[in-house]
């Protein structure tokens, strides 16, 4: 039998076969990994059985080889060809953060839970909100599920579904985390949303009523931006 011994820190796994993931780890996962001081957007889907697929930036989808689980750690592996990359963290509350190691060097990583939803909801919320707010659907440019917030500024924060109205944003365009807002969709009519909530750490909730047509819909209307330079440019909100 081959077996293989990880052992990182306190974590001891020994995984002799492929597993399906832990349970704590079923579902969609969005966040991002440091390397050289840059920060790479990553997204994570585990489904049941030994399934699972890996987006990161700059290196494409990977796809799950095996998975485990401690009382208090989880370990994954995702390879692409030979090129094979070990997630090891710990969970805390919605959020799993730990160490990536990688052809001999460790990078740290945060991953968020996310979910799916329905198609349908985002053609609901996309769209012109008060005098200089918008929505704007980036799924199709991306490859995922995508929508993206325009501040009144013209700032740029990608949303990330906690529910099926409710969506979170951290400090820039793809960078999850840490949360730093939410963004809820109210008044649903004839299959629009009519209002968006904004919340933000200390500051009041605002609130802003549709005002675009019927017809409308708010598609990357400045264009979803190459991932990498999004990624820079985010850093600063």
């Amino acid at each position: 039998m081959n077996c293989i011994y990880v052992t990182v820190a306190f974590l001891s796994l020994s995984i002799c076969h492929p597993e399906a993931p832990p349970q704590r780890l079923r579902g969609v996962w969005v966040g991002t990994l440091e390397v050289g001081g840059d920060l790479k957007f990553i997204r994570v889907e585990f489904h049941s059985g030994v399934k699972g697929t890996l987006h990161l930036e700059g290196a494409g989808d990977l796809t799950l080889v095996r998975a485990g689980e401690s009382s208090s750690h989880a370990y994954f592996e995702m390879r692409r060809g030979h090129d094979e990359f070990v997630f090891v963290g710990a969970f805390q509350k919605g959020s799993f953060t730990g160490s990536v190691h990688h052809a001999g060097q460790q990078f740290p990583f945060a991953l968020y839970r996310t979910l799916e939803i329905d198609r349908r909801l985002l053609d609901a919320y996309a769209g012109a909100y008060g005098d200089s707010r918008s929505i704007e659907d980036c799924t199709d440019e991306l490859g995922w599920q995508q929508l993206i917030y325009v501040d009144r500024s013209g700032g740029r924060k990608a949303l990330f579904p906690e529910s099926n109205n409710r969506f979170y944003f951290g400090p820039g365009y793809l960078i999850p985390g840490p949360i730093e807002g939410t963004i809820t969709f109210l008044g649903a009519r004839e299959g629009r949303a009519v209002y968006l909530m904004v919340e933000q750490a200390a500051s009041e909730p605002e609130i802003a009523r549709r005002s675009d047509s019927a017809a409308a819909r708010s598609r990357n209307l400045r264009g979803c931006s190459p991932l990498r330079a999004s990624m820079k440019a985010g850093r600063s909100g």
